[in-house]
């Protein structure tokens, strides 16, 4: 199993080992400065720092990766591949476009891999590569900025199952597993995050009608763990 697919699957089941995953990652490699790209349609732009944190040159590969339930906003780097020197930092510049202005946020990811040059030393020994998966968060210009739209999503269940819909303007994100309430039986939703105007099934046990809430965990703006959000469930 990679590091990334490692982390990914850790990154909501248990948060502190996460953060010890991405401590861990974050010890060498092309290291970001935060933790999520931000583009401002205001700009049609963004940036983000990169560090080599090795002690020899890499190739900086920077990739964006498109999700497919997200469309009609291209993404690019004007710089997908550029030498970075020991201990040196990297400006990459993402230039965005879009065919009609943004009424809702949009989402993507990027990823950040180091490259070490080939050696010729054959007693050098294997080592191995670190990508870095962030999340990209295009924002229109007119919208104001919300870190808890956590709070705007409607959970509602009925004979036909169960879902929780967006109807704001922000994308969320959250662990896939949620508790209901007060019989703190499971459900899990299939993926981690949900766009504006998305509506999701959840997988849960039936006949939950004595249940009133919804327990479920948000990823913060930059992914900072915090407290667990309970909201009403509608029948």
């Amino acid at each position: 199993m990679s590091v990334k697919t490692m982390i990914a699957k850790c990154a909501f089941a248990t948060p502190l080992l996460f953060s010890a995953l991405l401590t861990q990652a974050n010890a060498a490699g092309m290291v970001p400065e935060t933790t999520l790209l931000v583009i401002e349609e205001s700009t049609h732009s963004g940036v983000m720092n990169v560090k080599n944190t090795d002690n020899f040159p890499a190739l900086l590969y920077t990739t964006i990766v498109d999700l497919p339930d997200d469309t009609g906003v291209t993404l690019n780097v004007t710089q997908p591949v550029v030498r970075v020197e020991p201990g040196q930092q990297q400006q990459l510049r993402f230039i965005m476009e879009s065919a009609q202005p943004l009424a809702v946020e949009h989402y993507k990811r990027v990823t950040f891999e180091g490259i070490p040059p080939k050696s010729s030393d054959k007693n050098m020994k294997i080592g191995f590569n670190l990508r870095q998966d962030l999340p990209v968060l295009i924002r229109p210009k007119n919208l104001p900025v919300v870190t808890d739209a956590w709070k705007l999503l409607e959970w509602s269940g009925s004979s036909q199952g169960y879902t929780v819909k967006n109807p704001s303007a922000y994308v969320v994100r959250m662990a896939q597993n949620v508790t209901f309430l007060p019989s703190n039986a499971e459900g899990k939703l299939k993926k981690t995050y949900i766009l504006p105007g998305e509506t999701l099934e959840i997988s849960a046990p039936e006949n939950r009608a004595g249940d009133k809430s919804v327990r479920f965990y948000p990823a913060s703006r930059y992914g900072i763990e915090v407290p667990s959000f309970t909201a009403p469930l509608t029948h």
